[in-house]
């Protein structure tokens, strides 16, 4: 099997595994969320668990497109992951965070120099985070760090050539 065929293979094993966690009846969200002094566990498990399946199947949607579409390597989804579970404590609050849309934010961060129309692409970015930080529901400040994340190892991996 090629590198981008395991990729989507995987990211379509996460999105599997991702809706079907969300069918679970969780009672205690500290027990799977990311949060200020939450253990290793949650850090490692927040991403696969969702509020509803609405939640896991639009986060589910944006990690498929980012994948199927800019041909994400298996390194950078797993760098990804590694970069969303490390999200700093200024990010998080006491209320338990769940879901992929770190990771997402990652990758979408991770890919804004590949897009045609970046200027076009940033602008959509910028609206998707304001409109984060307006739901009080939204954990707007992991999605933020993610995006930065992502762009900066963008910038490192990819330079911007200037003239």
């Amino acid at each position: 099997m090629g590198k981008t065929k395991t990729t989507k293979a995987v990211s379509l094993l996460i999105s599997i595994i991702v809706c079907c966690l969300a069918l679970q009846d969780i009672q205690d969200w500290s027990e799977v969320g990311i949060f200020k002094d939450c253990g290793p566990g949650c850090r490692m498990s927040y991403p696969f668990y969702h509020v509803n399946i609405i939640h896991a199947a639009l986060n589910a949607w944006c990690l498929l497109s980012v994948v199927f579409i800019y041909n994400v390597s298996l390194w950078r989804l797993v760098f990804a992951y590694i970069f969303a579970v490390s999200v700093p404590v200024f990010c998080l609050s006491n209320i338990p965070t769940v879901g992929l849309s770190g990771l997402v934010f990652v990758l979408f961060g991770s890919v804004s120099f590949e897009v045609e129309r970046k200027v076009y692409y940033q602008l959509w970015m910028v609206a998707y985070l304001v409109i984060g930080f307006l739901f009080p529901g939204t954990n707007a400040w992991v999605h933020l760090y993610c995006y930065v994340v992502g762009c900066l190892a963008a910038l490192l991996n990819k330079p911007v050539k200037i003239g």
